[in-house]
């Protein structure tokens, strides 16, 4: 599950060493996935796997609202936002593990590491799972038990290691991505039958409604949630379309909404 994304560095005089070259190889990328590609006067053509990248941001978005809440001791705001959060970000997780096989539907962590010599295993992804995993139950636990102070050191320390862990995905994750395409990949194929698959119905309304909400809000000067749901336009089926169309209706403002089928529709 972290904080905003940062602005491009400055340019220095000095030339950049290994690290940097990666770091800014990582972001560049990141960033490819985060933005819909567009040339001058051309309508944005959209970017499939925005709906993980993006993910990230309403996972973000999110984040810092229930700090802020916990921060200022509302508690009962808090615990209700959190439990939308933590719904929604077990529905992304289950996108990223999948199966935990090669049987479809594998989830991102398995198409990272059949296509690059176990990448997502070998550098902890999975791991780093198991331990949010348990910091999110230390969460729950101290919102149902209402001290404040238990609460704010259980979220504290989630929050702390969940931004971590989206850095670090998206240092690995995003250079691959990017590789994919480059390489031709299906990667409308990966998204409707190894992610998205791995979500029902009924969390799908969660999924769409939650992430439109969350990033219209926090769209940081970026067309964030336009981008989410050009991706999801671009993974659906017609039937499926048909139904989040209108669950991105409800959530969102009209003008956001006008943005998105301007955009869908061109």
């Amino acid at each position: 599950m972290g904080c905003a994304q940062s602005k491009k560095d400055e340019e220095v005089v000095a030339a950049p060493s290994n690290d940097d070259a990666a770091e800014g190889e990582a972001k560049d990328a990141k960033d490819e996935v985060a933005k819909e590609e567009k040339a001058p006067d051309e309508k944005p053509k959209p970017q499939i796997f925005a709906i993980m990248r993006n993910g990230h941001e309403v996972i973000r978005g999110a984040q810092r609202d229930v700090q802020k809440m916990v921060d200022k001791g509302k508690m009962k705001e808090a615990k209700a936002l959190w439990a939308k959060m933590h719904k929604w970000a077990d529905i992304h997780m289950k996108m990223e593990e999948g199966s935990g096989t090669d049987e479809s539907p594998m989830g991102m962590f398995r198409l990272l590491d059949k296509n690059f010599e176990n990448i997502a295993k070998e550098q902890g992804l999975y791991d780093d799972h198991v331990e949010l995993n348990k910091l999110e139950e230390a969460v729950d636990a101290a919102f149902e038990k209402g001290d404040k102070k238990e609460i704010k050191e259980a979220f504290d320390a989630f929050a702390k290691a969940n931004t971590s862990h989206l850095e670090k995905e998206e240092s690995i994750m995003m250079p691959k991505i990017k590789e994919f395409i480059a390489g031709g990949h299906p990667m409308k194929k990966y998204m409707q039958e190894e992610l998205l698959a791995t979500v029902s119905d009924d969390q799908m309304e969660h999924f769409i409604k939650f992430a439109n909400e969350i990033l219209e809000k926090h769209s940081e000067g970026e067309p964030r949630v336009r981008v989410f749901d050009h991706a999801l336009k671009a993974a659906s089926t017609p039937e499926q379309w048909a139904k989040w169309d209108a669950w991105i209706k409800e959530s969102l403002s009209k003008k956001s909404y006008k943005e998105v089928q301007d955009a869908i529709q061109a």
